[in-house]
């Protein structure tokens, strides 16, 4: 159910009938429509207005007018109170003026682009200015307020996002250094206390999370960050740690080697009943047998030197197997490289023949195997293990690598009975009595080279005569009791998918019998339980990955379906990144709307990774993933059945339900998430009255969110282009008697209105209302709402409702005069002054002869897009009366006919404004001068 979009209580409905009231809304504004066209009080025909008097234009606007505007002024003014008394407490927000909402919007925009350097001089530098910008808002917002205000009620621009962002930054330029400076933590501290005493944000897991990764940064001793983290967990009682929290600290204090601190954490940790994981537990072993060394006699020196040195030779042992890779993926020839191989080896050696336990040490033998195979080849070190063989020195890892030492073998394997004999081979060499067991990895070594795939060079797909030997080779590993892990299972089920034809009931029984081995996998009847009392289940992404794909590429949505329910029964959880993918591919097959959000809808309720890291699984998408499918939806497109040529927009009960989704996931959508909503709506090819309608129905519930100028243009927008001028008038109206910030744009969309409905004296109105609050210094935050762009839609309004000669002589007089005016006073000319200071006449002696551009390269007054506007409605004019006389309507030859002003001295407006463009503006006429030679009739 969405709530947001269903009427007042007592008529709330199922969720159900949501599509079918909004069908019923649609269908009851058509037959509105169509029965207006007797009503001449509703919308009068565009060439009647033309014909009838200003003052009856007037009368029947005004009309209009008054019907709507009190029910929607709320939106905008929050001064305007609610019609409902439940809301009237939220709407009654004092705001601030507009020169200090758009000095805090530009500091939280210079924030923004200080993070996206990642320096932290910039970042600290444009936070302080931001908090600067915070306290004259609120400075503002106080004196415009007879009542004392909390901090929710300040509306101050910046998100949440913006704060953590720049704490992150700070955290990550630190973290390159391994420790955090005095400076970076106290502006990181000052973030943290600032984000909910300051702008009264909650405090997350993740704020905290991030708050003990700071104290742990920060150059303080260990008592001082215990003391930290216990403080952290007093303020925030409600912070529910995870192991993640507690390892940080304990790995911080074990670094330092303040042993005795850490044990004291770790035994908070299980006094508060949390329960640590395997790396957690490693770690403390390492603490208990570090303190048991510190507390032995002198006599036990020489042990500790010993096991001193078990742990060096797992550091050389770990860079000889690194050394030996690079060597052999093409650095042979790099002297300085093999010199360090060399050495580290005769380190090895040394220590192995002065150590009786680095003797017994198989990862010390296995790197030295791996050194013997780049020295005299697979062969030479086959022959090394054997010679060396001792009870319990070899095991799996040590076949592993014997095996994928053997790469020519590998690759010369065609059937799986080879592959076996390859690997009894080995095993006989190493270990003749036949104690090893091979794992998985021994397994999918050869399955590789079955698929050959083992080799770098070779990337051919394999044969069905492979994947069959591969497949056997399985079966023959299940049939000796070893269980189906990822690493065994992806080699085949990748087989599968990359096929020519791809094989996807096989692929998903491999994937079938992989859940079946997992912790949180058991009968349907307990599997709830199960994956309450198991670890999250977990499989690869590329395992899924490979199915999906397949599926994609077979166009088979009722199979993906299928997998994706196999998976949610599971309990796999996967991250909230992966899952987004998985939505936009399977959205990429669906046909139609309803099966594409039946995809998001059941990906939706996959438990997912939470971020900052924390093993802590929460279900579906974060914020930006959200974010990111909405951006996808708008992009998808289905057409209608009935009419395979026309696109059908998203139905708006399930677009805004993904809006209704994020609230429940505390992601409150902002503005500009309702603002791209709105102009998907109003820019589809048959633009949706009711999707922009539910829109602004769920704008009008969502309390908290305080709507920007771009948003209240765009809803402006919206409903101009579906065809309800009465209600952009409505939002104009509350715009100005609150006198709110207008721009260029908004008057651009409300002179569109009135040009295509032929509101003309509501459009005077309107010119003259601007240039009053202009002249009294009013809006606009010291520029001129007059911008180009506003007064292109002027003058298409004047030419829309019949007063195209009006039109072009602003454009060659006041139009001009206006923007070169305003472009002085902001000092925006790239031309050279020569000291005397520019004038408005010689700018327009200058722009006769050469187009006069601002700083950024734009023209300056009108430009090849003005003119041919006008110049394309001079030509309908052209044609209309041409056609009128051909018909016989108009009395006498064309030269001598005059039309309501149309014909000018014998001369069509046409050729007039042509002829004029290229007298007085003649770098311009070769961009117009063929605008308007065919005929539009």
């Amino acid at each position: 159910m969405l709530p947001l979009l269903l009427p007042p209580p007592s008529l709330v409905r199922a969720s159900s009938q949501l599509s079918r009231t909004l069908k019923v809304k649609q269908v009851t504004r058509l037959y509105i429509r169509l029965s207006s066209t007797s009503t001449p009080t509703l919308l009068p025909n565009v060439s009647d207005i033309a014909r009838d008097g200003e003052d009856q234009e007037d009368r029947d606007d005004q009309q209009r007018v008054t019907t709507k505007s009190a029910a929607f002024s709320h939106f905008f003014d929050a001064r305007t109170p609610l019609p409902v008394s439940s809301n009237t407490l939220s709407s009654n927000k004092p705001k601030a003026s507009h020169e200090i909402t758009s000095a805090s919007r530009q500091a939280v925009a210079n924030l923004r682009q200080a993070i996206r350097t990642r320096a932290p001089v910039h970042v600290i530098q444009a936070y302080g200015l931001l908090v600067q910008a915070h306290q004259r808002h609120a400075h503002d917002v106080q004196d415009s307020s007879s009542r004392a205000l909390d901090t929710s009620q300040i509306s101050f621009p910046v998100r949440k996002n913006d704060i953590q962002t720049a704490i992150k930054c700070l955290i990550q330029h630190a973290q390159t250094g391994g420790r955090m400076d005095s400076d970076l933590a106290k502006a990181c501290q000052q973030m943290f206390d600032d984000m909910g005493q300051r702008f009264g944000f909650r405090i997350g897991p993740t704020d905290l999370h991030r708050q003990l990764h700071i104290q742990c940064l920060s150059k303080r001793p260990a008592s001082d960050i215990c003391n930290a983290f216990e403080q952290l967990r007093t303020k925030h009682p409600e912070w529910r740690t995870t192991w993640v929290d507690w390892n940080m600290v304990i790995s911080h204090l074990v670094n330092r080697r303040k042993y005795e601190h850490a044990v004291k954490v770790w035994q908070d940790m299980l006094g508060l009943g949390v329960e640590p994981e395997e790396d957690l537990r490693r770690t403390m072993e390492r603490v208990y047998t570090a303190i048991n060394k510190t507390i032995k006699d002198e006599d036990d020196r020489p042990q500790l030197a010993q096991e001193e040195t078990i742990v060096g030779t797992d550091s050389v042992a770990t860079t000889i197997m690194s050394l030996c890779e690079q060597v052999s993926i093409g650095h042979e020839h790099d002297s300085e490289l093999g010199a360090k191989l060399h050495a580290h080896v005769g380190q090895l050696r040394q220590e192995m023949d002065s150590c009786p336990r680095t003797a017994n040490d198989t990862t010390a033998w296995n790197a030295l195997l791996r050194y013997e195979a780049f020295v005299g080849g697979p062969a030479h070190a086959l022959q090394t293990a054997k010679q060396a063989y001792r009870p319990d020195l070899f095991d799996a890892s040590t076949l592993s690598l014997l095996l994928r030492l053997h790469t020519e073998e590998l690759n010369d394997l065609q059937s799986s009975d080879e592959a076996l004999e390859l690997l009894d081979q080995i095993q006989t060499a190493i270990d003749p009595k036949r104690s090893l067991t091979a794992d998985d990895q021994c397994y999918s070594v050869m399955m590789l080279g079955l698929l050959h795939n083992s080799s770098l060079e070779d990337a051919a797909q394999p044969s069905p005569n492979q994947i069959r030997e591969a497949q056997l080779l399985y079966d023959h590993v299940r049939s000796i009791g070893l269980p189906p892990t990822p690493l065994l299972v992806k080699p085949l089920l990748v087989a599968y998918c990359e096929a020519f034809l791809p094989s996807l009931p096989s692929a998903i029984r491999l994937v079938d019998d992989l859940l079946e081995s997992l912790p949180a996998s058991s009968r349907k009847s307990t599997a709830s339980k199960a994956r309450k009392a198991n670890r999250p289940a977990t499989i690869d992404m590329a395992i899924i990955l490979s199915v999906i794909e397949a599926c994609v590429k077979l166009k088979d949505i009722a199979s993906a379906r299928n997998f994706v329910s196999r998976l949610y029964e599971a309990g796999v959880v996967i991250s909230a990144t992966d899952l987004l993918l998985l939505m936009r591919r399977l959205m990429g097959i669906a046909t139609s709307w309803s099966e594409a959000f039946h995809i998001y809808r059941s990906l939706n309720l996959f438990p997912t990774w939470s971020s900052a890291g924390l093993r802590t699984p929460t279900t579906g998408l974060d914020e930006r993933g959200y974010l990111s499918l909405l951006d996808h939806l708008r992009t998808l497109t289905f057409s209608d059945p009935a009419s395979p040529s026309l696109p059908l927009a998203a139905p708006p009960e399930e677009l805004l339900g993904i809006l209704h989704d994020m609230r429940s996931a505390d992601h409150r959508p902002t503005c500009i998430v309702y603002t791209s909503i709105l102009d998907y709506y109003s820019k589809t090819p048959t633009p949706s009255y009711v999707g922009v309608q539910a829109t602004h129905e769920m704008l009008k519930r969502d309390e908290g969110l305080e709507p920007d100028l771009p948003l209240i243009n765009a809803l402006m927008n919206a409903y101009n282009r579906v065809g309800e001028p009465a209600m952009v008038l409505a939002i104009w109206d509350s715009l100005i008697a609150t006198r709110q910030e207008i721009d260029g744009v908004t008057l651009s969309v409300f002179f569109d209105t009135a040009g295509r409905h032929g509101l003309l004296s509501l459009a005077r109105k309107a010119m003259g209302t601007v240039r009053r609050l202009e002249a009294e210094g009013v809006g606009g935050g010291g520029r001129s709402v007059l911008t180009k762009g506003a007064w292109d839609s002027w003058l298409e309004c004047l030419a829309r409702c019949g007063r195209l000669e009006e039109a072009i002589e602003l454009s060659f007089g006041e139009m001009r005069k206006s923007l070169f005016r305003e472009a002085l006073d902001r000092h925006d000319f790239d031309v050279v002054d020569d000291g005397g200071g520019l004038t408005v006449n010689e700018l327009l002696t200058k722009s006769a002869q050469a187009p006069v551009k601002d700083r950024r390269g734009h023209v300056v007054g009108p430009d090849a897009k003005t003119f041919g506007v006008l110049l394309r409605f001079a030509a309908r004019e052209r044609d209309r009366r041409q056609k009128r006389y051909t018909a016989g309507l108009l009395p006498g030859p064309p030269s001598e006919a005059r039309i309501g002003g149309s014909v000018i001295g014998g001369t069509s407006v046409w050729h007039t404004l042509k002829n004029r463009i290229r007298e007085e503006l003649s770098w311009l006429y070769p961009q117009v001068k063929h605008v308007g030679e065919q005929t539009s009739l």
